[in-house]
């Protein structure tokens, strides 16, 4: 039980969302942290749509992997706060 107690305290950012970068924030948002932060500014290609079961044939050429996701991710757990960033700062790096 303390564990959960420190787990829905904790702000995490997940840093790439390919195949175990994908499947760590589908689990860790299903598990209920205050919130998850997405940095992957690559834009979604052909190759990802086999390792990001978010990504879709629509997403391909137009949008990044972390925008994909986000929504789907979004919807799996809707107590928890899921963002994403398009850089990564110091700053912003200080509050993980």
């Amino acid at each position: 039980m303390e564990t959960m107690g420190k787990l829905i305290k904790m702000n995490v950012l997940i840093v790439g969302q390919r195949g175990l970068g994908v499947e760590t924030a589908k689990n860790l948002i299903l598990a209920g942290p205050a919130s998850v932060t997405l940095y992957d500014p690559t834009i979604v290609t052909w190759g990802d749509l086999s390792s990001n079961f978010f990504c879709r044939e629509e997403h391909v050429g137009k949008i990044s992997r972390a925008e994909a996701t986000i929504s789907k991710l979004q919807e799996l757990n809707l107590n928890v706060r899921v963002k994403k960033v398009d850089q990564l700062t110091t700053e912003e790096m200080g509050n993980y």
